[in-house]
């Protein structure tokens, strides 16, 4: 080989090599890939630890004295989940009917209930569901006939606080009588209301 083609050679590797250089910076300054949904601080962390928490409706004998459950489950082990029940208040289904077909009358048919919505401060008017809720939509009897616009609620002004007369002031026992909704007294539901914001949002109510 002669010095000038030598020469030639090492020049070459060196152009090779520094134009290689050159492009290593602007490939690493790339930014990363981002993920193409979003999920909220709440929802990772609760992904990630595998703990979440869910409502329960118990019926009792009496439609108007029934419980319903605030329950937390630890899940970080699947094989041996740790279930803790947080708080229960009592609640109504109903107006005294255990016919869960009959349409604003019954109380809740048993099965799997979405949590669709939480609201602080729902404004139904004067027929509908005022304050804290949470919307849990339309579900199916046994017969197949749906029950529509279903909610656990109280009785209070869209604000949260009591109001002067019926339905924005709850006046006593009685007043666990419902459409077929479940309902809660308004300190209970704001007992309800505080123990949701130490936890998981509950997504699913389960009526037994």
């Amino acid at each position: 080989m002669t010095t000038r083609t030598s020469r030639l050679l090492i020049g070459a590797a060196a152009a090779a090599l520094g134009g290689s250089l050159m492009t290593m910076p602007s490939a690493q300054a790339q930014p990363p890939m981002r993920p193409t949904t979003r999920q909220t601080a709440g929802t990772a962390v609760q992904a990630a630890s595998g703990n979440y928490s869910y409502l329960e409706f118990k019926k009792g004998s009496n439609p108007q004295n029934s419980r319903l459950y605030f329950v937390y489950v630890q899940g970080s082990n699947s094989d041996h989940p740790h279930i803790h029940t947080v708080g229960s208040w009592r609640a109504g289904s109903g107006n005294g009917s255990k016919n869960t077909c009959a349409s604003n009358a019954g109380w809740l048919p048993n099965g799997t209930y979405t949590v669709k919505a939480f609201y602080t401060h729902h404004n139904g008017g004067p027929h509908g569901v005022n304050g804290i809720s949470w919307y849990l939509g339309d579900h199916k009897c046994h017969s197949g006939h749906w029950r529509t616009d279903l909610f656990v609620h109280s009785e209070m002004l869209p604000n949260g606080h009591a109001g002067s007369s019926e339905p924005y002031r709850w006046d006593g026992a009685g007043d666990y009588k419902s459409n077929g909704c479940i309902k809660l007294k308004p300190s209970d539901i704001r007992a309800l209301r505080n123990v949701q914001a130490s936890y998981p949002n509950p997504h699913k109510l389960y009526v037994r």
